[in-house]
């Protein structure tokens, strides 16, 4: 029996179990459960299929509690182009060897089984998971896993030949690909390999908006109590929704991308396209003005807001009541609790965390509220 167990091995899940780790949770009673062959396997793929060089997020924002530790680490290693710009953007290969350096050191491989939750109940302060046939019981419970369940497939994408999207799990990734379909820093990086890949190829880049500019997720008043303030004292959901809504940069890419792309637009190797795709029929893409032959088009759009649909979620708001706000997400408690001694992070701590609350910061702060309910829970036992 663990008396702690996260649901989700990403980066969230990551930071979270660390931290936990390091204030003083024995490894033997800490349980991840994740369906892939390493922690952080997914976001490693995806960060590499895109061949994205430098995250978006600032070297303070990793797995470790001390947000000076990758900036160390990096130093300690003697590595050159550790980081990039004025917001210094951690090197992607060097985030991924410092996150596995923490999980070895923390001996998280240990903690990890391989599989799906299928099913859980809660019975007598417990909570029980079933895992590939198997049942696991665990005091605490922490849902980490992201918003990345579903690939988005626009409607006039889908069942036509040749069309995939680069984060479907297994992807036909094909680096002959002509085209490109998106708005956001995913589509970009991936328009920059291809233009890599092939220097005699010209490649179509085709966008439902004007490229939207903007550093971060979100604007940086939100990681701190200027922005965060406010929206803790919002005592509606909805509010609180639509602010985040409005608050997110979706479909966005920081300056330097932007002029990355303008400067093969005057090589006269790339177009942009913008909202000109009227249909998509049998290996042609079609505009009000032609139709344009396509060898293979590569989908960078995102993900479907399907988190609450997942059986996971669906189980715990029909066995367990679990509350839900009338926007739709879990209604919790300032320290991420949905149910007792049941937590949350990512997606579905929106409404606690804000606009940050699916990325890396967002995994910092509810590794930070969550570890002080640890910290109560062993102060009580060290004074009872």
């Amino acid at each position: 029996m663990s008396s702690w167990t996260i649901i989700g091995g990403g980066i969230q899940a990551v930071t979270i179990a660390i931290k936990l780790r390091s204030l003083g949770l024995d490894a033997s009673k800490l349980t991840i459960i994740d369906p892939h062959s390493h922690l952080c396997e997914q976001f490693d793929h995806y960060t590499k299929r895109i061949n994205m060089p430098y995250l978006r997020s600032p070297c303070v924002h990793h797995v470790h509690p001390n947000p000076f530790h990758l900036k160390q680490y990096g130093k300690k290693m003697h590595y050159t182009h550790d980081s990039y710009g004025p917001y210094k953007r951690p090197n992607r290969d060097i985030f991924m060897e410092h996150t596995h350096d923490l999980i070895h050191r923390y001996n998280l491989n240990n903690c990890h089984i391989r599989g799906t939750v299928s099913q859980i109940k809660h019975d007598q302060s417990q909570w029980h998971i079933l895992c590939h046939n198997q049942w696991l019981s665990s005091t605490h419970v922490v849902i980490a896993f992201g918003c990345n369940h579903d690939p988005y497939i626009p409607e006039l994408c889908q069942n036509q030949p040749d069309v995939s999207h680069i984060f479907q799990d297994n992807p036909q990734f094909n680096h002959n690909a002509s085209h490109v379909i998106g708005s956001g820093i995913s589509a970009a990086h991936l328009t920059l390999k291809l233009l890599k890949a092939n220097s005699a190829k010209h490649i179509h880049l085709w966008m439902k908006k004007d490229i939207s500019i903007h550093d971060f997720d979100a604007d940086p008043g939100w990681l701190g109590p200027k922005n965060m303030k406010h929206f803790s004292q919002l005592t509606s959901s909805t509010a609180r929704y639509n602010l985040i809504k409005a608050e997110r940069h979706k479909g966005s890419m920081p300056k330097e991308l932007e002029l990355r792309l303008k400067k093969y637009i005057a090589q006269g190797r790339l177009t942009i396209h913008k909202n000109e795709v009227t249909n998509i029929t049998k290996h042609y893409i079609h505009t009000e003005q032609y139709c344009m032959y396509y060898d293979h088009i590569l989908l960078a759009t995102g993900f479907k807001e399907s988190i609450m649909q997942q059986p996971l979620i669906k189980q715990l708001v029909n066995d367990y009541q679990a509350p839900i706000a009338h926007c739709g997400l879990p209604s919790i408690t300032p320290n991420l609790e949905w149910l007792p001694n049941l937590y949350v992070s990512g997606g579905l701590a929106d409404l606690e965390l804000g606009p940050f609350a699916r990325n890396i910061m967002g995994g910092r702060e509810a590794a930070l509220r969550i570890s002080e309910v640890y910290e109560n829970i062993i102060q009580h036992k060290a004074t009872s």
